[in-house]
């Protein structure tokens, strides 16, 4: 009788540890993804201050915008693939602010948005986009295009992205304007 109350009570120990774990988990993988997070390291600060002027960190009619750098910056295609991106990203930021590996010269590769950008992000929240014909709120045009300039060619197996169009050189206030300029004060 004793060893199942033992059984019970460490049932019940292990799930309310684990729940604890669990909530810590998501606490820390939230908060780290904002941009006062990313920001505390001084290679990163160009990117917030441009970001908050940009379509998608709320300059827009409507003022919606992403709240975390990761919404862009981190695929989403699942779970597992998330963290174990945002554990690689993440390290690889840490050590290039350390010394320890080359930081990222952001200037450099200003026009190579496409490796930092991932199209299951933009599609989390685009989601209209996925199946243009079932979309509400875009116009025929809007679909069209999406249809011929991205899914087709998508299909047919060409390499091309959301940010192939959709960037700071082909729209001024898209998510981090004047970074360039920004970056080279």
């Amino acid at each position: 009788m004793a060893s199942k109350k033992v059984l019970w009570g460490s049932l019940i120990c292990g799930v309310i540890i684990g729940l604890g774990i669990s909530y810590i988990a998501a606490v820390a993988v939230d908060k780290t993804g904002q941009p006062e997070f990313c920001m505390n390291c001084h290679e990163m600060k160009p990117m917030g201050e441009t970001f908050k002027f940009s379509v998608h960190g709320g300059n827009n009619p409507q003022g919606f915008a992403a709240h975390h750098c990761t919404d862009c910056h981190l695929p989403h295609n699942s779970l597992i693939g998330y963290l174990f991106a945002k554990g690689i990203s993440g390290t690889r930021d840490f050590l290039a602010h350390v010394g320890i590996m080359k930081m990222v010269d952001f200037k450099e590769n200003f026009n190579e948005m496409d490796n930092y950008v991932y199209d299951s992000a933009c599609l989390h929240c685009h989601e209209g986009i996925k199946e243009p014909e079932k979309a509400v709120g875009l116009s025929e045009n809007i679909k069209q295009i999406h249809e011929k300039y991205y899914w087709e060619p998508k299909k047919a197996g060409e390499d091309i992205s959301c940010v192939k169009c959709h960037n700071d050189r082909t729209m001024t206030h898209f998510a981090h304007p004047n970074l360039l300029e920004t970056l080279s004060k």
